[in-house]
């Protein structure tokens, strides 16, 4: 009678085996990917603009802090183009395993379906939130020569000789802030936008241009060396660093376009994975000497995964009604 025991249990262990090797083929490989320890492997993060550029210079810095507590090596890989793009579109097909993520921000997440006809992916659809770490406000640059003119001294300035005070700014960010500004304040100034922030800020200079629209951070080594004037801020509430300084909210509620930074995974991206990444990359954001650098130009927010993915949908929206407002079409 034994043997037909030993045989009645070898087919027994042999069909649960076989039931469990079901299970393990018929399981969404998110959820498989899912029972690996993570991170098991190297780390990729996707910056969408070009090495050298203030943005790679962010991420390089948070993977300088980020790195030892991370445990595995974490690699930064540029791809610019496509109006920063490109980047978000390669990172949306990538596995979603947690190991290729996106440095996003509001012009390739929130701005880009509004612009783009045939864009290579749906930043809602295809992308899900890790975390927004920082948002940045916008500065009114103009010359040194008016730093004792008040936000609204300048705008009357700009009123009484339009041909002499056209505006400058790099992207349909700021196209949408000068349109919001211009009707707020009754305006007739021309804007010019610009693909090089170096080009816009030698028209300043040599007086082709009576202002220009950029991120405060790089207007305040114009202000420290006298050569530039803040006239007024975009943020909500002016800034401890510049408790002087106007914002355009002050005089004109709504007049207050952001922009905003944030790492994004592939969707279906396990929640697991999401969740160490945000603990990770926030951790390592609260670094003093990256908070440090924040602060020069706006402020850290530290969003959760599902408070991401519920300000970009809004954000999309927005942005979509906002552009067409503007007069800018999806090319």
């Amino acid at each position: 009678m034994q043997p037909e025991k030993d045989s009645s249990a070898l087919r027994a262990s042999r069909l649960l085996g076989t039931i469990i090797a079901c299970a393990c083929l018929t399981m969404p490989p998110s959820l498989a990917w899912a029972q690996d320890k993570f991170p098991s492997k190297a780390l990729t993060i996707v910056v969408p603009f070009g090495t050298g550029s203030s943005s790679d210079t962010s991420v390089r810095l948070l993977v300088s802090k980020m790195q030892s507590r991370f445990g595995q090596p974490i690699l930064v890989e540029n791809r610019p183009g496509g109006g920063a793009t490109i980047g978000p579109a390669y990172a949306a097909k990538a596995r979603p395993d947690g190991y290729t993520i996106v440095y996003g921000s509001n012009s390739s997440i929130a701005t880009a379906p509004g612009m783009i006809k045939a864009l290579a992916y749906d930043p809602v659809r295809d992308l899900a939130g890790i975390t927004l770490i920082a948002e940045q406000h916008f500065a009114l640059l103009t010359r040194g020569e008016f730093k004792d003119l008040s936000f609204a001294q300048f705008l009357d300035r700009m009123r009484r000789n339009p041909d002499s005070f056209a505006i400058g700014g790099q992207s349909a960010v700021y196209q949408v802030l000068n349109k919001l500004l211009t009707e707020a304040a009754k305006l007739n100034h021309v804007y010019v936008p610009y693909a090089e922030a170096g080009r816009m800020l030698n028209d300043l200079w040599g007086g082709r241009l009576g202002g220009a629209l950029l991120p405060v951070n790089l207007a305040l080594p114009t202000l420290k060396s006298g050569q530039g004037h803040i006239a007024a801020l975009t943020s909500t509430t002016r800034m401890a660093s510049l408790p002087n300084t106007s914002t355009m909210e002050e005089m004109f509620p709504g007049v207050n376009v952001g922009g905003w930074t944030g790492y994004f995974a592939p969707a279906k991206t396990p929640r697991p994975v999401i969740n160490i990444l945000y603990q990770q990359i926030t951790e390592a954001y609260r670094d003093p000497d990256i908070l440090k650098r924040s602060e020069e130009g706006g402020r850290a927010i530290f969003m959760t995964p599902d408070e991401t993915d519920a300000f970009v949908k809004k954000e999309v929206q927005r942005w979509t009604v906002l552009l067409k407002a503007s007069g800018i079409e999806p090319e």
